[in-house]
């Protein structure tokens, strides 16, 4: 394995280290792992905090975490390897090879819909075996069956399906020979060196270097343990410093270090628009290849994935024109770490993480503009506060009015955010002048306030 390179440059590497620090620090994070690559090998590598609060252990770019979702690109590898190999064909249909979801309504489901998100089939809430802890012992392709006719015919649209990923778990069981997890190990992890990358949830325990897993109880940071079965949808133990191998494979077209596992061509289309996209407020594309998120960034494509799992998440992502990665883990739920991942890779590319992602924009606009704000003697108050989803929550107690307002203008101040009532009617808040003497231009309906903040 080469060394660790230290290529980041200080400036870039304060930026990286704040922009985390704060994402820490606004979500209760313990520990948080990070590795930067490119197609030669680690440019950065660091660690964050602590992977186990008790004995205030730190983490490092090596620490085990339960990567949930991330497992879906190394389990979309494994199905690319066998169209690679003739075993199957992305067109082929699934009920050829598993008795799975055969009883759908529509078209038969095929290999490619399903590695793609784009069969129909939507969100089942499967995250692990057994399917749903609701005392009935369902087994999971039981649950996934049961589901089958809640599949959107006619529909085509990018719906994100868990349940799909361990179909396809079975799949490269049926069609290999091997159990889903031996055939990952042999065929991609050791190939890649990947020693450490397991499915199974007892090397938390195991390993020196893992992390405790935390869960939030009235707000309180809670030791939880990560009790697996989360399997080809989800079951991946992994740390940052393996995640990046992924993504030079990905940067690298298939190899790593002059080993390949991939041919090129199906690395091209694992990271190419193969899903319709999610409706966007800009038009972008934000859709799905096989096994990687995929949307536009900073004038080419980002390939990328975000993986949460209650006790700990992780992102991958990278750009492949600009030859550069990142992968991260952390031991809780940390719902900002996608805009935090590009944030990364927008500093790394010579661009303002604020500048870049949209999220990262907006936050910094409700930081902007959040406070109380009075009308001219005091007759009219107004508090701004943070709401979920990137949004306002504005109150005027002496209207009893309170409403959540979405942000319109944030490009650069005056920022601007607005609701759509029942009537038809926008209601708008305007902010301006926030350097110097704050003001809020509250219009709802057919009257407006000029307020000024405290």
């Amino acid at each position: 394995m080469a060394p660790d390179r230290n290529e980041v440059s200080a400036s870039t590497r304060a930026e990286i280290e704040a922009l985390v620090a704060e994402w820490m620090e606004s979500e209760s994070i313990p520990g948080v792992s990070i590795v930067v690559a490119d197609r030669d090998g680690i440019r950065y590598a660091n660690g964050f905090g602590v992977r186990d609060v008790e004995s205030e252990a730190p983490t490092t770019p090596d620490t085990l975490y339960a990567v949930a979702s991330l497992t879906k690109s190394v389990t979309a590898i494994a199905v690319l390897q066998l169209v690679d190999r003739g075993a199957l064909d992305l067109e082929d249909e699934l009920r050829e090879y598993v008795a799975v979801l055969n009883e759908a309504p529509g078209p038969p489901i095929t290999v490619r819909e399903l590695l793609a998100h784009s069969s129909g089939m939507p969100q089942d809430f499967v995250a692990r075996r057994p399917a749903i802890d609701d005392g009935r012992d369902l087994d999971l392709f039981e649950h996934v069956d049961g589901a089958a006719d809640h599949r959107l015919v006619g529909d085509e649209r990018y719906m994100y399906y868990n349940g799909g990923y361990f179909v396809l778990g079975e799949l490269v069981e049926a069609v290999d020979g091997r159990p889903y997890e031996a055939y990952v190990r042999d065929e991609i992890f050791e190939p890649l060196g990947m020693d450490r990358s397991t499915y199974d949830p007892d090397a938390l325990d195991r390993d020196d270097d893992a992390m405790t897993g935390y869960t939030r109880v009235d707000g309180e940071l809670t030791p939880d343990a990560y009790d697996g079965g989360a399997g080809p949808a989800g079951g991946l133990i992994s740390s940052a410093r393996e995640l990046a191998t992924v993504l030079r494979c990905v940067l690298n077209d298939g190899t790593v270090d002059g080993t390949r596992i991939l041919e090129s061509d199906l690395v091209a289309a694992m990271c190419g628009r193969q899903s319709p996209s999610l409706p966007t407020v800009d038009g972008t594309y934000r859709g799905y290849g096989y096994g990687w998120e995929v949307s536009e960034f900073l004038e080419e494509t980002l390939v990328s994935h975000l993986g949460g799992i209650g006790v700990s998440g992780a992102y991958m992502g990278c750009l492949r024109e600009h030859d550069v990665a990142v992968a991260l883990a952390f031991n809780t739920h940390g719902p900002s770490v996608t805009a935090v991942g590009a944030g990364i890779l927008a500093a790394l590319c010579g661009e303002r993480p604020e500048d870049a992602v949209r999220a990262l924009r907006v936050r910094e606009a409700i930081d902007a503009v959040a406070g109380t704000y009075e009308s001219y003697r005091g007759a009219l108050t107004a508090t701004v506060e943070p709401a979920a989803g990137g949004r306002i929550r504005i109150r005027v107690p002496e209207r009893d009015v309170a409403f959540t307002a979405s942000p319109d203008a944030v490009e650069r101040p005056p920022y601007s955010f607005s609701a759509a009532t029942g009537s038809g009617v926008r209601w708008t808040a305007a902010f301006r002048d926030l350097e110097t003497e704050p003001r809020l231009i509250l219009s709802m309906g057919k009257w407006t306030a000029v307020l000024t903040g405290r």
